[in-house]
């Protein structure tokens, strides 16, 4: 089952391990659209963002992301719409992922934690033909436990008021909200004692002019440390930073009548526009010619 995930700074969730010049993986930006307000978007309506960051360990990226909605499709009696994210780097043709999905996330309580629930089919690549289609799947421990894995790390969230922003696309009086998540472990390797912290200071302004995400902007600095000590020896075990990582993702343009290139041409409209398709007519036999 592919995973998919918001399209935000995704450098600085990374493992120290992480080296690669972009996100290993398609990138599904559906974790970015706001399902707390009702659909906020038709048919067609898009925006872009591009996200810049570094880190200490000379990890660098930087992309451009377009969220687009690309059409609408019933879907065994129920209402969806397509979203389709194009990822740009340094000028390449835009890798180009899909997911149709369910109306009935707008009733969520919890839709930022839930969305996967409700996707119904994805873009999982090209063969000849086009683009490809299957049904979503949960994981396997998902299937087996019966239950959803979706549980947010601790964070603490302030509401900072509605201050002034500007990005490329222009100036908004937006509000700011600060959240921290901090995740903590200690393992044992071999006769060492592991102690292990990350903790992400995420900035973000969000305007109602701004469709689809409400998102303008988000400023990201995270931090990871370590202390490593032997069996009685955890008072002389310094705790050093491992990584720091920095970026931001901002708006970049956003505006209304693109194309999909995924979603096929038929669904590429309102619901309430699309023809159904034709059943194709019965072969009938012809009856046997009689001999004289």
């Amino acid at each position: 089952m592919r995973r998919a995930v918001p399209v935000l700074l995704l450098l600085l969730t990374f493992p120290i391990t992480a080296r690669a010049a972009k996100v290993e993986g398609p990138v599904d930006a559906i974790g970015m659209i706001d399902y707390a307000r009702g659909p906020r978007f038709k048919v067609g309506d898009w925006v872009r963002y591009r996200t810049q960051g570094s880190s200490y360990q000379g990890y660098r990226t930087d992309y451009t992301v377009t969220v687009l909605i690309g059409g609408e499709e019933m879907w065994w009696g129920e209402k969806c719409f397509w979203v389709e994210t194009q990822a740009s780097y340094s000028g390449q043709p835009p890798q180009v992922t899909g997911s149709l999905i369910s109306y009935g996330i707008f009733g969520d309580s919890l839709p930022s934690l839930r969305f996967t629930r409700y996707i119904r089919k994805i873009i999982d690549g090209r063969d000849e033909k086009g683009y490809t289609q299957q049904p979503f799947r949960r994981a396997l421990n998902e299937i087996q436990s019966r239950t959803f894995a979706e549980v947010a790390p601790p964070h603490k969230t302030d509401t900072l008021g509605v201050e002034s922003v500007t990005v490329p696309k222009g100036s908004y009086d937006a509000l700011k909200i600060k959240r921290v998540e901090r995740q903590v472990s200690t393992t044992q390797s071999g006769d060492s004692t592991v102690y292990y912290e990350m903790v992400g200071d995420h900035t973000s302004w969000w305007s109602d002019q701004v469709p689809i995400t409400r998102l303008v902007k988000i400023a990201q600095d995270n931090i990871q440390r370590r202390r490593v000590w032997m069996i009685g020896e955890s008072a002389n075990a310094p705790l050093v930073v491992a990584e720091r990582s920095t970026g931001s993702t901002e708006l970049i343009d956003c505006g209304s009548g693109m194309k999909a290139l995924s979603v096929p041409e038929r669904f590429q409209r309102p619901i309430s526009e699309q023809v159904p398709a034709k059943p194709k007519p019965a072969k009938t036999q012809k009856p046997a010619s009689k001999r004289g």
